[in-house]
């Protein structure tokens, strides 16, 4: 299976080659091309919407994520998610590789250990593909896909075995440069949910897999930001009409237990609060040698039904605003 018979133009929905004669370029029939970065990442944002500069998470952000995530912090939700996966999808087809979106994927840390682990655990093939607004997440998660030997060119083709291959690239969430019916499973990690959009990629019976905090998720965390904690509750739903079958809600806790300033700090930069906590708050942080908490999330699935989808690869480019 090769990636480019997933992907399409975000301009028009036509389908993206690489000619020989432009090694650097993916070029749809109606002459969008779109340059490759030396990250491996190309950048399928419509126009306009990659110069901005405010798109999708800041660079500090990405860095802090990153650096978190890489130590290891959240691999219990990683192994958790392979878990599901694993035992949820159904047998592998003569098809070729399980296609894997996750719809959200920030720097990409989730996106490849979840691609590496579900592939080891279960033998299948797994081309995965990490969608964010942030050409800084495609070109973190590329890198560190590279490392790990499983990055997949823009125009490559999954080997066939039980490998995984992974790419990150930058794309509006809610109208994804993908076919129609693409994915066996599709991911939201702590994401906006766009539901329609995760209803048209996905295969009838497919899966989808949402991640969200829970009520009293990172709580010691806030209780230092914040000289009063407000505990709400949040589950994700998909709107009525919406194709899809609860299968399950899994809640998930681990401890996190952070030596040290550098690691207190990356967590309190990925998280929403690093743009909301007051000033005492962030002194108290700061001053912290040692932090242990508590991460609270739940998993929900849902199988999409085998009912008509929206028609067409070229979904509303209506994007509502981001969850906080």
């Amino acid at each position: 299976m090769k990636l480019t018979d997933i992907l399409i133009c975000p301009l028009c929905g036509a389908s993206l080659t690489r000619a020989p004669e432009e090694p650097g370029t993916l070029r749809c029939g109606e002459g969008h091309a779109y340059d490759l970065s030396r990250a491996g990442y190309v950048n399928l944002l419509p126009p306009g919407r990659g110069r901005n500069k405010k798109t999708g998470d800041e660079r500090a952000m990405i860095r802090a994520r990153a650096a978190f995530l890489r130590r290891g912090f959240y691999d219990p939700l990683d192994r958790a998610v392979r878990d599901l996966l694993k035992d949820s999808l159904p047998d592998a087809s003569e098809s070729g590789a399980t296609v894997l979106c996750d719809m959200g994927a920030g720097e990409g840390t989730h996106t490849v250990k979840i691609a590496a682990g579900l592939s080891e655990a279960s033998g299948r093939g797994v081309l995965a593909l990490g969608f964010d607004a942030s050409k800084h997440g495609a070109e973190s998660g590329c890198r560190y896909a590279r490392s790990l030997g499983l990055l997949i060119d823009a125009d490559g083709e999954h080997p066939g075995d039980g490998s995984a291959r992974v790419v990150c690239l930058p794309a509006n969430l809610f109208h994804l440069p993908v076919r129609s019916g693409c994915a066996d499973a599709a991911l939201s990690l702590f994401a906006p949910i766009a539901w329609e959009e995760a209803a048209r990629i996905l295969k009838p019976d497919g899966l989808f897999l949402a991640v969200s905090s829970g009520r009293e998720h990172l709580l010691a965390l806030r209780r230092v930001l914040y000289d009063e904690v407000r505990l709400t509750d949040f589950r994700p739903e998909p709107p009525d009409g919406a194709p899809f079958a609860l299968l399950n809600r899994i809640p998930l806790e681990f401890p996190l237990t952070l030596e040290g300033q550098e690691d207190i700090q990356n967590l309190f930069t990925m998280t929403p609060f690093f743009h909301r906590a007051p000033e005492p708050g962030r002194e108290r942080l700061a001053a912290l040698e040692t932090l242990t908490d508590t991460a609270r999330m739940e998993l929900s699935l849902w199988r999409r039904l085998p009912v008509e989808a929206p028609s067409g690869d070229r979904p509303s480019e209506e994007t509502p605003d981001e969850e906080a």
